[in-house]
């Protein structure tokens, strides 16, 4: 009798055992699939990351250049802003030059 209860006993941990060991076996599977579904989430979030930021390095390049044409125009515009203001100054200058000439010819005849 207290071999058919060792028996028993035995077989009924041998049940749990096997029995257990699936569920784990099922669970460490599921685990692994999880796990590589994070993996490749991780991978493609990981090429965005790359992919934008050569973008914005490419747009931070692009800002600069822009800026630098910016700033040189900036200069060439207050340059001929310059020149235009001398120019109309000297205009100025020369039609009242013309106008007094005009004069002293009137009054020459």
């Amino acid at each position: 009798m207290e071999n058919f209860l060792l028996v028993v006993v035995i077989g009924v941990l041998l049940l749990y055992f096997f029995s257990s060991a699936n569920v784990y076996k099922s669970l460490y599977k599921k685990v692994n699939e999880e796990k590589n579904i994070l993996q490749e989430d991780l991978t493609k979030l990981e090429t965005l990351m790359e992919r934008y930021e050569k973008q914005v390095k490419i747009s931070a390049n692009t800002l600069k250049t822009n800026q630098g044409n910016l700033q040189v125009a900036r200069d060439d515009l207050q340059e001929l802003r310059l020149e235009n203001i001398n120019l109309k100054n000297r205009l100025d200058e020369l039609e009242k030059r013309n106008d007094e000439l005009y004069a002293q010819v009137n009054a020459m005849v």
